[in-house]
């Protein structure tokens, strides 16, 4: 039967192509939406965390920076905004943004405290965007510690700053670590840069506050899109800030693949295409070659061992997690005189090799193996 070759104006994508290849490493997730007035809200992040409303904070339609909704912290004493309890061990390099409408500044209120010893506590803990006019009459400022004991890593006093007293608008703020050094940024224009420590940041214990401040003290402000990410510094330099939905394995059909070509492999977002839909290895070889001429083109694939007429080892690079894998193989003879039905059949697979027979039949005679030109395989698993 002919086949005709489609026409490029009959073919059309389906879903979202690009995705999120962080999101694996995204440890925080806040898009806080829902109804107004609702007193819950979900972590879309692979974490879950439950997220609980302090006070009167609740989700509000009144303003919103994504989507319809966001978090409201009315501000004052035990209005502590969203806070989950869990240790958030920031080591290395990470990204931590949000979007943020300041009504009303309290004294020693903050976008964020993580690790805080208690709900109202002025314990040690990482506070950013700590309002304290005699320590900064312009700006907010950060604090974090290693130690318990000192404001190792950032202290306001030093001059580490947030970004500047904004009221009244939505507003951007990104903090950055790259190895020993850290960036803010303010609606993606870097704001401050100081150079410490790429250790831990610590606390005094377990509860991190979202438009939450120190102590019991809390600003009057809406939250929206939050989001930590870890292992990762999403912005290096100047940047537009995201101002959609960021992208999550819950939602999306597709995600982006980025290859990598001083590595062996591909970075992949979680959900929609995932690890076990692309192919761990793959190889094209020619059968009638010496094993060290073998392979034309191949991922994945150290070497070939040639068991004798039609009968190879594909060797992997990088093991396979367990030998439940899936192989489908592809024969021809583009120039060979084999002219009966080719067959490339699978006689054993391990977790360092897969073995495949290359062989023909024809009519009532016996089957042969045969070195074809043109042998193909590939691998599914993890």
């Amino acid at each position: 039967m002919p086949f005709n070759k489609p026409d490029i104006t009959q073919l059309s994508s389906l879903g979202s192509t690009v995705g999120d290849v962080y999101f694996p490493q995204t440890t925080l997730l806040l898009p806080f939406n829902g109804v107004n007035g609702a007193t819950t809200t979900s972590d879309l992040s692979n974490n879950n965390h439950s997220m609980t409303m302090g006070g009167s904070t609740t989700i509000s339609s009144a303003k919103s920076k994504v989507g319809s909704t966001s978090l409201y912290s009315p501000g004052g004493a035990g209005n502590y905004g969203a806070y989950f309890s869990d240790t958030v061990s920031l080591s290395g390099n990470f990204t931590i943004e949000w979007w943020e409408w300041v009504v009303s500044y309290a004294s020693e209120g903050c976008s964020f405290v993580l690790n805080k010893g208690a709900l109202a506590s002025s314990a040690w803990g990482f506070l950013c965007g700590y309002y304290h006019t005699p320590t900064n009459a312009s700006a907010t400022v950060i604090y974090a510690t290693t130690n318990n004991s000192s404001w190792d890593l950032a202290s306001g006093a030093s001059g580490h700053l947030l970004g500047g007293h904004l009221t009244g608008q939505w507003v951007h703020r990104a903090v950055v670590r790259v190895g020993i050094n850290w960036y803010t940024y303010q609606n993606g224009v870097q704001y401050d840069t100081w150079a410490t420590s790429a250790a831990a940041i610590t606390g005094s214990g377990t509860y991190n506050l979202i438009g939450g401040g120190w102590a019991n003290s809390h600003s009057n402000m809406y939250t929206d899109n939050f989001r930590i990410t870890e292992g990762v510094a999403r912005y290096t330099s100047t940047f537009t800030p995201p101002a959609t939905a960021y992208l999550t394995s819950a939602g999306d059909v597709n995600k982006q693949i980025i290859v990598n070509s001083a590595a062996d492999g591909v970075a992949i977002g979680t959900g929609g295409i995932n690890q076990a839909r692309v192919a761990k290895a793959w190889a094209n070889i020619d059968g009638t070659q010496t094993a060290a001429s073998m392979i034309q083109s191949s991922y994945n694939i150290s070497s070939i061992t040639d068991h004798g007429v039609g009968i190879y080892s594909f060797n992997f690079s990088t093991a396979m997690a367990d030998a439940h894998y899936a192989v489908t193989t592809g024969i021809g003879h583009v120039v060979d005189g084999a002219q009966a039905i080719p067959e490339f059949l699978i006689q054993n697979q391990t977790t360092a090799l897969i073995k495949l027979n290359g062989r023909y039949s024809s009519g009532s005679a016996a089957q042969a193996n045969y070195d074809y030109n043109t042998c193909c395989m590939t691998v599914f698993g993890n």
